[in-house]
């Protein structure tokens, strides 16, 4: 079933961008360049797969309609995980256009990610909730 390869495709941004953050606090404490590279690249296929899985996500809200359905938005795992989205491509986009920002801020840059990775985490619980995993 359609709904089905949601639930194959959302493991993907769940790890790789938290490795991507991960790889980002590694660089920050051991200065390898090659973790920044790492963190870069994984977080370029974390921000595609989260897009993936945002228009999965969609595909199987057309089948249950619930995306509306919860108030508060904190607690609706849809728009949750859309905000969390948005939040990967800011911080890619700082990566990428900004570079000098992350070197002048990098402990407020981690702090930001690493938060950006609780509400990635956050959404994902209320997504388990949601399909009666959790």
């Amino acid at each position: 079933m359609i709904t089905d390869f949601h639930l194959l495709v959302i493991h993907f941004p769940i790890a790789l961008l938290s490795i991507a953050v991960l790889f980002d606090f590694l660089f920050y404490f051991t200065e390898k360049v090659d973790l920044a590279g790492a963190s870069w690249w994984t977080m370029f296929f974390g921000v595609i797969s989260c897009f993936v899985a945002v228009i999965t996500g969609f595909v199987s809200d057309s089948l249950y309609e619930h995306l509306f359905d919860t108030w508060p938005l904190w607690e609706n795992h849809g728009m949750v995980q859309i905000l969390s989205f948005l939040f990967f491509v800011l911080l890619f986009y700082i990566r990428v256009y900004h570079p000098n920002t992350i070197k002048h801020y990098p402990i407020t840059y981690l702090i930001i990610s690493g938060l950006f990775v609780l509400v990635l985490f956050y959404g994902a619980h209320l997504g388990a909730v949601l399909s009666g995993r959790a």
